[in-house]
């Protein structure tokens, strides 16, 4: 409960800090990189080298890359009947797919499911939303803005990017124990995330609505916070996949649209206020539908 509270703190001081005092213009963007380039790298060398290697472990990684897929496929379907332009096409093939499972996705997991879970949050989006936007998202913004995009590029963008270099590192140190001053220094770094990245998260949300999107929008909500993880927890299910790993995934599975790849489509001049709308509304609606769906799976 605590963590919830530490999650709802944070994010309404970002709200009031973005209504209420002038700051800098980029204060959020600087905020997301110290979370990129310190706190998810030292949480990922402190947590992940805990988790042993076991068929556990896949159920993130496939649960990740089967609902990315699945909302791929709906997604196109809904572009052939719907006749989207270019521009709700590319917002709809990212965020619908892509979810926010880093910045909002570790503190809910260890708000809802406690500390244990976040080694297997970080398989989920590590090697699943990261990769997935570090190689199809981009392709996709290249595809609908025009654009050109190297193998090469693609390739240096996903090895040097910190966190997955840190998971690299991490998956060498499996099975081996830290000194107690690197764990603790590493441990209370990381745990700077969650104030800072809400923080961020409340300095960066918008809620404008355009009339014109209020089907895409609706439909990418809808799919995104209730219709994917529902198909991933009757999979589940239906096959017996049970455990702390399963319910981590379908929670990963359940979070708003991320604000990254949000960020990316303003940048692409690609319906900006259609993806603001879709993470801002997004994230708000989260906020009780991600606890609900812990009441669910648990």
């Amino acid at each position: 409960m605590s963590n919830l509270v530490v999650i709802v703190i944070c994010l309404t001081a970002g709200l009031a800090l973005q209504r209420l005092w002038r700051l800098p213009e980029n204060t959020a963007q600087v905020l997301n990189q110290y979370v990129i380039n310190i706190a998810l790298p030292a949480l990922v060398l402190a947590e992940l080298p805990k988790l042993s290697l076991n068929t556990d472990a896949v159920i993130p990684l496939i649960s990740s890359w089967a609902a990315m897929l699945l909302s791929v496929v709906v997604v196109l379907l809904l572009m052939k009947i719907f006749h989207w332009s270019r521009e709700v096409s590319a917002v709809m093939l990212l965020l619908v797919p892509l979810g926010n499972t880093s910045f909002v996705g570790f503190p809910m997991v260890e708000a809802l499911l406690g500390e244990p879970a976040l080694p297997y949050a970080i398989i989920y989006d590590q090697l699943g939303s990261f990769v997935a936007v570090s190689t199809l998202g981009m392709l996709v913004l290249a595809y609908y803005s025009g654009a050109s995009v190297s193998p090469n590029l693609l390739a240096k963008k996903l090895l040097c990017f910190p966190p997955f270099m840190a998971v690299l590192v991490a998956v060498t140190l499996m099975g081996r124990e830290y000194p107690i001053w690197l764990y603790e220094g590493l441990a209370r770094i990381g745990g700077s995330l969650v104030p800072v990245v809400m923080v961020a998260v409340g300095l960066q949300w918008r809620l404008r609505l355009d009339r014109d999107h209020l089907l895409p929008l609706s439909l990418a909500l809808i799919l995104k916070l209730l219709i994917i993880p529902a198909f991933l927890w009757a999979a589940m299910s239906s096959l017996q996949v049970t455990g702390l790993a399963a319910q981590v995934a379908l929670l990963e599975s359940s979070m708003p649209a991320m604000i990254t790849a949000g960020a990316l489509l303003a940048s692409h001049n690609l319906a900006p206020r259609l993806a603001s709308s879709i993470v801002g509304y997004g994230l708000l609606l989260s906020l009780a539908t991600v606890p609900l769906w812990s009441m669910i799976i648990s």
